[in-house]
């Protein structure tokens, strides 16, 4: 009983691409296409328009520090340090610790170090701050023990507050 069937191919049975109401199969590539078009279209539309202003793919902005704010800090910490120096020579000048010739001396230094540190020149007030240390370390041999410990570690603050060159 050999019987000729006839059987429909295979991939007739199977309907691979929805065919839309038209008849015309979709296809994704020209979705694609279509989209990308547009993207651009727009894109070129923008950039286009007066004003527009689009910043450069892959850029970005850091924020920006002040470093002359950072270094006003610095400065306004060695200020308030050498206002403590100044209160420490006016302090100890009397008929047992500095003379008023010494202290005049010490004065003019605290001042060149402070205009120094009020223009930014670090260099300059490091220069007035080693002189004062030196001259200060001049007197100490004649001054009582207290009064040359406080003057000393009233320059050895400053020292330590001045900011960086």
């Amino acid at each position: 009983m050999n019987t000729n069937r006839t059987r429909a191919p295979r991939n007739a049975l199977i309907d691979r691409l929805p065919d839309r109401r038209d008849g015309r199969s979709s296809s994704l590539p020209g979705r694609l296409v279509a989209a990308g078009a547009s993207a651009a279209l727009a894109i070129a539309f923008v950039a286009c328009s007066p004003g527009a202003s689009i910043p450069p793919v892959g850029s970005f902005a850091l924020p920006s520090v002040n470093a002359s704010a950072v270094a006003s800090a610095a400065a306004g910490a060695a200020l308030a340090a050498l206002d403590q120096v100044d209160a420490a020579i006016t302090t100890n000048t009397s008929a047992s610790g500095l003379s008023a010739d010494d202290a005049g001396t010490l004065k003019a230094l605290t001042a060149a170090a402070r205009t120094a540190l009020q223009t930014g020149d670090t260099a300059a007030a490091r220069t007035a701050i080693d002189s004062l240390s030196t001259k200060l370390a001049g007197l100490t041999a004649k001054l009582p023990a207290d009064t040359g410990a406080q003057l000393t570690s009233a320059v050895a603050a400053l020292k330590a507050a001045l900011p960086a060159s």
